[in-house]
């Protein structure tokens, strides 16, 4: 059994593609997400930004506030699904907050949110 440093992380490109392309796609001015249903036993987040968002001080900037909004609600999220979220050029002047309320409002949509975190 080999050791994996982030479980909870897409970083194949083929499980990218496999979402792009079977998984459901829900969208709003900031984000677009790719959801596809897996037999895993966690939620898994994949992050794509590309240099139209912006230099790779913005890129950065955009991901690493995805991966906080993640790390907060995927104790909210139903797991056996993979989660593929890309990042636009309208998030980049986005706070945390902002972010994470993005993302929530995402989710709900997509239907992956636990019972108790979609009353918010």
């Amino acid at each position: 059994m080999s050791y994996q440093l982030h479980p909870e992380r897409l970083k194949k490109p083929w499980e990218f593609q496999r979402a792009y392309k079977k998984g459901k796609k829900y969208w709003n001015t900031h984000f677009v997400i790719y959801v596809y249903h897996t037999q895993l036993k966690q939620p898994r987040l994949g992050i794509t930004v590309s240099k139209k968002v912006g230099k790779s001080v913005q890129r950065n900037r955009v991901k690493r506030l995805i991966r906080e909004s993640f790390r907060v609600l995927k104790y909210h999220l139903l797991p056996h699904h993979d989660i593929v979220v890309v990042g636009r050029s309208a998030a980049c002047g986005l706070t945390m907050q902002e972010v994470r309320d993005s993302l929530h409002k995402l989710f709900l949509r997509a239907s992956i949110l636990t019972n108790r975190e979609t009353d918010r």
